[in-house]
């Protein structure tokens, strides 16, 4: 039987969170030489669909439309202005509707908001965007976000980080549906990886730990960016403050609403990104540079933050030529 596979494009949709699945699904068809997969574009009507990019694509079937035949899978596209549509209670009933009566359902980017406002992911572990994670967690606290995964699976539940990241999930369900070599098949035909390194933090653009709280912690935060290569730790940091390193680090905690110990090991791991980026200095120097005793402790810092090493994020991401 044709796996039927479904994806609401709304207004404004991001093009690659609709075109990138299809093309994984589209392949794993030509790799098995039969049609598995029957693909569509589901939008709010019938008719044209303007991306965000100014492409328009034409949709198969509209929100309202009666289900003539199972669906397999329902997935949620992204869109830059998807939270203008939250609001709306016949959007989200029809969206409710097909995913309900579909095998599996999920989302692409931030087409995460839409299931959560549709309440489909209550106690569901989910991927989203690294921009509108603490969005989604905070305005819907009965689903479990994980901020750095790429790609989620949670009973029917399939989700993605975001734009690229809906074909990992769409490799991952093909898969599911078909086993590993055509997926392997798929990945290496579409030059993609089959299981991409670390997670999405690494891709994330948030500048400098926040300079958060009462004025005199955002001075201590002052002073511990533009002197990171010193020993800092809770004990220095709450001597600087003339307070005890037990009150130091609750009003931290109050304030900030992590440890000092965890505003640190951001701050020195966002510094040495930004370093790696350049290509120009070894990681022994920049494991000084941020503060870091040797390149192990900066490698466990990375592992923990980014869920990638240096060295990876430097092959990825340095923008000049590299020193070892």
């Amino acid at each position: 039987m044709i796996k039927n596979m479904i994806i609401l494009a709304l207004p404004g949709v991001q093009l690659l969170d609709v075109s990138g699945p299809l093309d994984v699904f589209a392949e794993a068809n030509e790799q098995l030489g039969r049609q598995v997969y029957g693909l569509r574009v589901m939008g709010w009507e019938r008719g044209l669909i303007q991306s965000s990019s100014g492409v328009k694509l034409m949709s198969d079937l509209a929100l309202d439309d009666e289900m003539t035949e199972p669906v397999d899978s329902f997935l949620v596209a992204g869109a830059p202005g998807i939270r203008s549509f939250i609001a709306d209670a016949a959007l989200l009933m029809g969206l409710r509707r097909w995913a309900l009566n579909s095998r599996r359902f999920g989302s692409v980017c931030s087409g995460a908001l839409m299931l959560a406002a549709a309440g489909l992911l209550n106690g569901r572990h989910v991927a989203t965007h690294w921009a509108v994670a603490g969005y989604l967690a905070d305005t819907y606290p009965e689903v479990t976000v994980d901020a750095d995964a790429i790609s989620l699976s949670d009973g029917p539940v399939r989700s993605a980080a975001g734009v690229t990241s809906g074909l990992d999930l769409a490799l991952s369900m093909v898969e599911e549906d078909v086993g590993r070599e055509t997926a392997l098949a798929v990945a290496a035909q579409l030059v993609m990886y089959f299981k991409r390194p670390g997670g999405q933090s690494q891709f994330s653009r948030k500048g400098h730990a926040s300079l958060t709280g009462r004025s005199a912690l955002q001075d201590l935060q002052r002073y511990v960016q533009a002197h990171l290569s010193e020993s800092h730790n809770v004990q220095t940091m709450a001597a600087r403050m003339s307070l005890s390193p037990r009150h130091f680090n609750r009003l931290y905690q109050q304030q900030i609403g992590q440890t000092p110990g965890e505003w640190l090991e951001q701050t020195r791991v966002d510094h040495a990104r930004r370093l790696l980026e350049t290509g120009e200095l070894p990681l022994k120097q920049i494991a000084a540079a941020c503060g870091f005793s040797s390149t192990d402790i900066l490698r466990r810092a990375f592992v923990r933050q980014l869920n990638t090493t240096p060295a990876q994020y430097r092959k990825f991401f340095a923008t000049s030529g590299t020193v070892s």
